[in-house]
């Protein structure tokens, strides 16, 4: 896929991994590669005008993305796929990609336009994993049965699956978003989320750190539920010594009553905020398919941008210096291995929790309570093998053989234990975790 120039030149040199993360020694932030992902549609206009302030503001390089939905296509001679109609179905894409690009932005300095096929959200997820964007970013349109590609639906599912944060904007949207609400929770996750949104605002905007407590009952639980608020101040305000805040953003705490998603849309709406910022906890498929609750209520019920920020990032989003370490990522190929074998030699025995996720089809397995022989990674013909199974010949086994594998990542809880085990490849996804 090929880049642009710069927009805006960055007064910062290159990074291989083009994070817009603080630079610690001027508060200032990295140049940053923005993906803009749009079907041409009016639904994902402001999702492109806030793609190119991030890029202008950021000295960014914007790359723009869309996605022809993989439908059979038969010709009537030959009764075969016919390529002639897909390649006509990209060329008409890309020509509805630029005319939106003409009718958003004027005239304009080129912008490279990416014209891919397959399902959108897995596509979108597969091309950041590969480009490490700072952020994706799509439209938010409102959810039609007829026109799915770039409604919510498919911010949902990016967010159920994305290792970098997706910033989801209506199409009313005109501007960068100046005034953020964040969801928090007081996990490491809800930390990442307010300080992206600090990275997201403009350079003098606002960022609101909220927590919703919930309602306070009579008795000897009302003094409990003042105990836990003054609590969740003292939380709020060691968060915001913790973030790295531009010298124009100003920073407030706030705590609220009631249920999480619609007292956060209430507010977020009272006080002319135009993003709410939370992360996505689910880390199964299956609570990633609920995505619980808050952050599908959010993205369904807002009417401002959204910008959610994954559990597990891509390991360039954490490059930082980080004393927590709750990741261990392979790089490169060549690193797989021994982070495989060093996994295997932690863990063998345990009883293990395997979901795979095909998303070009949509298929979804999973198997229980089999505990792990081993997981290893041949540098050689590029293939992955996890074997499951009672140590005993006459018992279970399961095997899984995977090629073409784009990422593997190691979870660990605060005392090192390992909690789970991610592989990204081709068009699928694999996650074990232990059972309790």
């Amino acid at each position: 896929m090929a880049a642009t120039e710069p927009l805006h030149p960055s007064p910062y040199p290159a990074s291989p991994y083009l994070v817009a993360l603080p630079v610690p020694w001027n508060a200032g932030r990295h140049a940053a590669r923005v993906l803009l992902a749009t079907d041409g549609n009016e639904r994902s206009d402001g999702a492109v005008r806030v793609a190119v302030d991030r890029a202008l503001a950021t000295g960014a390089l914007l790359e723009v993305l869309t996605v022809v939905q993989t439908e059979p296509v038969l010709s009537p001679e030959s009764g075969f796929f016919d390529e002639r109609a897909t390649l006509i179905r990209r060329t008409a894409l890309r020509q509805v990609v630029e005319e939106q690009l003409a009718r958003v932005l004027g005239e304009h300095d080129p912008i490279s336009i990416s014209v891919l096929e397959g399902s959108p959200a897995y596509t979108i997820s597969r091309i950041a994993v590969e480009r490490h964007p700072a952020m994706v970013v799509v439209g938010l349109g409102r959810h039609h049965m007829s026109n799915r590609l770039f409604s919510e639906e498919t911010a949902l599912q990016l967010a159920r699956i994305s290792r970098v944060p997706i910033l989801a904007v209506p199409a009313s949207v005109r501007e960068t978003p100046r005034y953020a609400v964040v969801a928090v929770d007081f996990s490491d996750l809800s930390t990442r989320a307010a300080q992206s949104a600090v990275e997201a605002v403009a350079d003098t905007g606002r960022v609101d750190l909220v927590h919703v407590l919930p309602f306070a009952a009579d008795g000897g639980a009302k003094e409990a539920h003042l105990t836990y608020q003054a609590w969740a101040a003292i939380r709020l305000t060691a968060l915001r010594a913790e973030l790295v805040v531009p010298a124009g953003v100003d920073v407030c705490e706030v705590t609220l009553h009631g249920d999480p998603a619609a007292t956060l849309l209430e507010y977020a709406t009272r006080v002319g905020a135009t993003l709410v910022a939370t992360g996505t906890h689910g880390r199964g498929f299956i609570s990633r398919a609920m995505l619980g609750s808050v952050t599908t209520k959010l993205l369904r019920g807002a009417s401002c941008a959204l910008l959610t920020v994954p559990r597990d990032p891509l390991p360039a989003l954490a490059r930082q210096p980080d004393d927590r370490k709750d990741t261990r990522a392979g790089d490169t190929p060549l690193s797989w291995s021994a982070l495989l074998n060093d996994f295997t030699k932690r863990n063998a025995g345990r009883r293990t929790i395997l979901e795979i996720d095909d998303l070009e089809i949509g298929a979804q397995a999973q198997e229980y309570n089999y505990p792990l022989l081993g997981v290893s990674y041949s540098d050689r013909d590029g293939r992955l093998d996890l074997m499951l199974g009672d140590p005993t010949a006459n018992g279970r086994h399961l095997a899984r053989m995977m090629r073409s594998i784009v990422a593997v990542d190691v979870l660990s809880d605060a005392q090192g234990r390992d909690t789970a085990l991610r592989i990204q490849s081709g068009a699928s996804q694999l996650l074990l975790t232990f059972a309790p």
